[in-house]
Parts: structure tokens; sequence; C-alpha cells
């Protein structure tokens, strides 16, 4: 998993790439404006340090701004046994919760394995039944039916007639179909070439051959929509005990032991002691909000995409943040998305980029305002018995175009993928299609006849896709022949005159919302400056 000191960095790759005089200003923004990334620290008494946070995320949410935790640590030093005595109970109650979860799980997991078995068997059979697979069904027959009969059996004629099996198999497999509901003994006798004694009872064969069929496949139909709903009932209620576990594992994720997160981060290593009662508590977050933008740059052409004026998943996102094995800047020392999370591929983020879209990005606004905030909070115990807290707070304030945002919040929901994974891996499932037993039943069944191919030509067949994938580059070789020098071919669709079209207009602007985070909830708050 990405630590912050690879979000440290993936912050550092954006400035320098999207920033004044960096090379993919223009195609992307992304500035930490000078005098808008100061650390502040603050010692006051126990409690007044915490009002101060939950005062700022107040603000923050009344100012407009989209507030996401990345992440929370928490570590008790047990010097200070009453505060140490409530986290340490609180965390072995989770544990006990997570315990407790875990054993119900497994026994639904293991009550899911013998449905799921039933399903591959009659799952199976059913496959037979509705693809006409004749030689299987009658092979099931020989094998597990009529074995039954003792004596009379297929398998034990073979010895008198060495060939029973294999003409008996005939009878189902004739190109024109004409033996598969023949019973007649002549008629059997002369189509195999065989005996009349053979005939007779390869003809008694066939009409219980024939009835089984009957009532085996009705039943196994039944059969197979039952089970399946079951199964999808354990499914569903294994998936239930996955989110009522994901809140209590991310409650214990956020203790920890000693020095195990961070042994040289700015709090663990000034107050951490064991001769020393102390609790540290770091938390990230991020806000943003869009900033109002002015009017666009004169001679600026970008092909409308989706419903997005300017698609903010594009190439050089994909191409440089996400994608890439290494930063194009800095001689590759930056980390990417997919240096950070080895396991993205193109589905995952096709799927994450139109969610984020959808949820957290205004598809009007080109321009967003950037809070990255590092809390530390140090609750000490002196030796005469009063108490403190020591807060230090990192604000930066950035300017991002949507493309850099969008880079960001795809991290972010790795992140959140990852989390999700581990819950995975701690009871041992996978997301439920959320499928109706009917439904998923006529897919499998549609699937085996080759009938989904039918319904995806007929979706092709109104499919415009490949043109306006081609589209963009279709109008550059277009650009390359006849030479039109538009703006953005060369500065790309967003602003890259940083004095007049970026400092002015938006940093000062933003300045303003930085300055309200410093002085009305940190300054004010701590009683600085008044």
């Amino acid at each position: 998993m990405a630590s912050k000191e690879d979000r440290d960095n993936f912050f550092k790759c954006l400035v320098e790439m999207g920033t004044v005089e960096k090379p993919f200003l223009g195609k992307m923004v992304a500035i930490a404006p000078l005098g808008q990334d100061t650390e502040f620290n603050f010692t006051l008494p126990k409690g007044k340090g915490s009002n101060m946070w939950y005062g700022l995320m107040s603000w923050l949410g009344n100012k407009g701004y989209e507030v996401v935790k990345v992440e929370e640590t928490l570590d008790v030093s047990a010097v200070d046994q009453g505060y140490y005595a409530l986290t340490q109970r609180n965390k072995d109650e989770l544990e006990g919760k997570i315990k407790q979860g875990l054993a119900s799980v497994s026994q639904a997991v293991a009550d899911y394995e013998l449905i799921a078995h039933d399903w591959r068997k009659y799952e199976g059979f059913l496959k037979m039944i509705k693809t006409g697979d004749e030689h299987s069904l009658r092979a099931t027959f020989v094998d597990e039916v009529d074995i039954s009969t003792g004596n009379n059996a297929i398998k034990t004629a073979i010895a008198r007639w060495p060939t029973m099996i294999a003409d008996f198999m005939r009878l189902g497999s004739d190109k024109d179909g004409k033996l598969k509901e023949e019973t007649d003994v002549n008629n059997i006798s002369k189509e195999l070439g065989i005996s009349k004694a053979e005939a007779v009872l390869l003809s008694t064969k066939q009409r219980l051959y024939i009835d089984w069929k009957q009532r085996f496949g009705s039943e196994v139909e039944n059969r197979c929509r039952r089970i399946l709903a079951l199964k999808n009932s354990r499914e569903l209620t294994i998936n239930e005990y996955r989110e009522w576990l994901r809140p209590i594992v991310a409650k214990h994720k956020m203790y920890q032991e000693g020095l195990s997160k961070n042994p040289t981060g700015t709090a663990f290593s000034a107050f951490s002691s064991p001769g020393q009662a102390t609790s540290n508590n770091n938390i990230e977050i991020w806000a943003w909000q869009p900033m109002i933008g002015i009017v666009g740059r004169t001679g600026t052409m970008e092909l409308v995409e989706k419903e997005f004026a300017i698609e903010p998943y594009d190439d050089v996102i994909k191409e440089n943040l996400i994608f890439a094995e290494k930063s194009v800047v800095e001689d590759g020392k930056f980390p990417t998305i997919k240096k950070m999370h080895p396991w993205i591929d193109k589905d995952w983020v096709d799927g994450a980029a139109k969610d984020i879209k959808g949820s957290q990005m205004k598809k009007d606004e080109l321009y967003y305002a950037f809070l990255r905030m590092y809390y530390e909070r140090v609750v000490g115990r002196n030796i005469d018995g009063s108490e403190y807290e020591d807060l230090t707070f990192h604000p930066t304030m950035y300017f991002f175009s949507q493309n850099s945002l969008l880079a960001l919040l795809l991290h972010h929901k790795a992140l959140q993928k990852e989390f999700d994974d581990y819950i995975d891996q701690l009871i041992g499932v996978s997301n439920n299609n959320g499928k109706k037993p009917e439904a998923e039943l006529n897919d499998i069944i549609a699937k085996w006849k080759g009938e989904e191919k039918k319904v995806e030509a007929k979706k092709k067949a109104f499919d415009l896709g490949p043109l306006n994938k081609d589209a963009k580059s279709s109008w550059k070789k277009v650009n390359k022949v006849f030479n039109f020098n538009f703006t953005f071919s060369r500065m790309g669709p967003y602003e890259h005159n940083f004095m007049d079209r970026i400092a002015t207009p938006y940093l000062a602007t933003e300045g303003v919302d930085f300055w309200n985070v410093l002085k009305k909830n940190l300054m004010d708050g701590a009683g600085v400056g008044k």
C-alpha cells in the first residue's frame, strides 16, 4: 500500500509537470502557490486543540469543500494508564468483534461451498439438457442411472454384446435424429445392423432413457433454480458480514502499537517514549471545491467528448500519471499511480474514472482549489498531573485543473480498493454480481447456446464507438497536413499564461480561503495574534 512518502512525491510530480515554466502547463495545471504551504504548531490545554480540528472540518463543509480522510493512525503510551486502558479496552473489543464476525463468516462460507458444490453438479446436468448434448446425457444415464439395474445394466451386457454401449450411444448420435426417439425393435435392429436379441435390450433401455430424460430435465431446472437462489442468499449473507466488518476493521487499523507506523515522523520521534504518558493521533485529509472560471482564452479549440466540455480523463494523465511505470519529470524519481498500485489495469481505471466524474467532480468546472492537510496531535500528561495538547498543522493549498484532480482521486480510490481487498482477504469472499437467480440462470443458458453473441451484435450495429475513438487522432492527421496551428495543439486546453490568466484571477481568490484556514480556524482558535 502506498505510504505518505509516496503521496508526498506524487504531489511533487504533479507540480513538476503542470506549474509555471514546466513542460505540461496548459495540458494540465498543478500549482502549489507560494506562501500557502505553511506549518503551524500550537501547545494548548487539553481539549482545545480537538475543538480547533472539528471546527476546521465544519468550516470546510460549510464553505462547500468536499472532504475525504486519506489516513489516520493512533498510538497511546502505556504510561497514561487511564487513556491507555480506555483505548486498549476499545481495541480489545474491536478485536473480539472481528473474531466473532470472522467465525460467522467462516460458517457462512462453509455453507456456501456445500451449496456451490451442488450447483456445479446440477449446472453440468442442466447444460447437457439445454444444449441438447445427447452424448453426455446418455453417458450420464449409463454411468449413474442404468448401472442400478444390476445384471440387466448395459455395462454388464457387454460380456455378451461388446458393442452394446457404443450401440446405445449411436441411438442418440445419428445426424437426422431419427433414432433418438426410436423404440421399435425391428427398426433398431435394421438401422444399427445388430441382432434382434440386442435390439430388444436396447429398445428397453431407450424407453427407460426417454422417460428418465423427461422427468430428469424438468427436475434439474427446478432444482438449479432453488440451489441458485440459496447460493446467492449465502453470498449476500457473506457480503453483509463484509460490510459490517468494514468500519470495525478500519477503526482497528488506526491503532498502532509503539512506533510501528512511522518511527521517524515528527510527532513520533519528538514525543513517543516508554517513560512519558502520551498519545499520538495523525490524520491526513483532502478537501477540494470548484473555482468560478473566467472566460476561456481566445483560439482554444477542443473536441467535445461525452458530458464534459474538456475530458478530464485524457491522454496526458493516462500516459504520464496513471499507467506509466515512472514519471516523465526529474528522471523518473517520482511515483505514478501504476507504481504505487501495480495491480491496476485499464478496465478498473476506466470504471473508477467514470465513477469519480459522476460523483466527485463538476462537469462544467475546469479548475479546483485543493487543500491537503496533515494533522499531528500529541496529548501528554506531565509528572505534576497537568495535561496538554501539542498540535502541528501542515496545510498546503493547491490549484488544480480537472485532469490533475482526477489523477489524485484515482489514487484515493485505489487506496479504498486496497482496503476492500484487505477485508475480502480476511473473510475469503468476493463481491456478488447482484443478479436475481432467474436472470442469472437465463444468462448462463444463453451463454451456453451462444445467444449472447446475437445480443452483442445488435448492440454493435448501432455503436459508433470507433468513430468517436478515432475522432481526435483523425483531426490530428488533418491538422498535420493542413498546418492548422490552433492554440490547443501547442499548449493544451487549459490555461498556460501564468501571470495574467492564473495568478491574478485564481490564485488570489484561493489565497483568501487559505488565509481563512489559518486565521479564522487555526490562529484565532489558538488565540494567536489577538
